[in-house]
């Protein structure tokens, strides 16, 4: 496994640090892991691109209506899938 080193920290956010560690009851070398793990697993900006453009495939996938949703539902609702 990988170590870092983090110098210059600010001394009131390690104060606030120590003392979310210790309200969670771990240590402060277990709170900046579990931090960090956790940013290390957010997607990079080029796979929210890549997403949104998969999405954004699937919706234009779909025939447009320019009928509103409202009426789209409640015809669903009272007159099941079929009814055109």
């Amino acid at each position: 496994m990988g170590q870092i080193l983090v110098r210059k920290i600010d001394d009131a956010a390690l104060d606030r640090l120590r003392q979310l560690a210790e309200d969670r009851k771990m240590s402060l070398e277990a709170l900046a892991r579990q931090a960090l793990e956790r940013e290390a697993e957010r997607k990079t900006s080029e796979e929210i691109r890549d997403s949104l453009i998969e999405i954004e495939k699937l919706r234009a996938s779909f025939p447009s209506s320019d009928e509103d949703s409202t009426v789209l539902i409640r015809r669903l609702r009272d007159d099941g899938p079929s009814h055109n």
